[in-house]
């Protein structure tokens, strides 16, 4: 049934129970603005790196294994290793298979930096699985590139003794939404020579920009709804 069925000059009460015809219409109505916004089961992933296939001996940069987008640890170039990875924070079907890992205190203050296309999404949020060595990095930023300069957004150590998922809102930073977004990792605080810290499955979530006549259709049905009950 279509929004063009309701007789709103009808001058007759609408069914109040729920299995009523006016009750299916409001029902359709949410369900079908419901669809707009969320624009599909997946929709909400943007960009993800399971980090499986990762291989410093040939590239230095990783391309998104789940949506568009390239993460470059050029910086750490030999530092930079593949150890054993988690099934901690994996999205539905990946596997448990490498992770990448970086190490040396030599490298405090060196980023690994990830660049993905946000079109369409806003309200970004970031969930990443790690753990570090003893003297690995314990003092890690999340830094977002603005136009103008990088800027702190969160910040988070990891355990020496098993892998963490680290979760971050980011939804509050309008630079990074529906467009392009440039993000980066900054590692501190190791104190050894070999201190390393590895991550996986770094995955850029967002919630879908509303349809055009989405909202619209909600309110319909809200309008729908309440002249049903009088």
């Amino acid at each position: 049934m279509s929004l063009v069925d309701i007789n709103w000059n009808s001058g007759m009460n609408a069914p109040t129970h729920a299995g009523g015809t006016s009750g299916r219409m409001v029902a359709a109505m949410v369900v079908s603005a419901g669809a707009l916004i969320s624009g599909g089961a997946n929709a909400s992933v943007v960009a993800g790196w399971n980090m499986n296939g990762v291989d410093p001996t040939t590239a230095l940069t990783l391309n998104a294994s789940v949506g568009n987008g390239v993460l470059d640890f050029t910086a750490f170039g030999d530092n930079s290793s593949v150890l054993l990875g988690t099934a901690v924070g994996a999205l539905k079907g990946d596997l448990a298979g490498d992770a990448l890992s970086v190490a040396g205190n030599a490298f405090n203050g060196v980023s690994l930096v990830f660049s993905f296309d946000t079109t369409g999404y806003q309200d970004l949020t970031l969930s990443l699985a790690t753990r570090r060595s003893t003297t690995g990095f314990a003092l890690n930023r999340i830094e977002y590139w603005n136009g103008l300069g990088w800027n702190t957004a969160a910040s988070f150590g990891a355990s020496t003794t098993a892998w963490e998922l680290k979760s971050f809102d980011l939804s509050a930073i309008d630079a990074i939404e529906n467009g392009f977004a440039t993000l980066r990792i900054t590692l501190d605080g190791a104190t050894g020579a070999t201190g390393s810290i590895r991550f996986d499955n770094v995955t850029f979530s967002t919630s879908a920009i509303p349809a055009p006549g989405a909202l619209a259709l909600l309110g319909l049905a809200s309008l729908a709804a309440r002249r049903r009950r009088s």
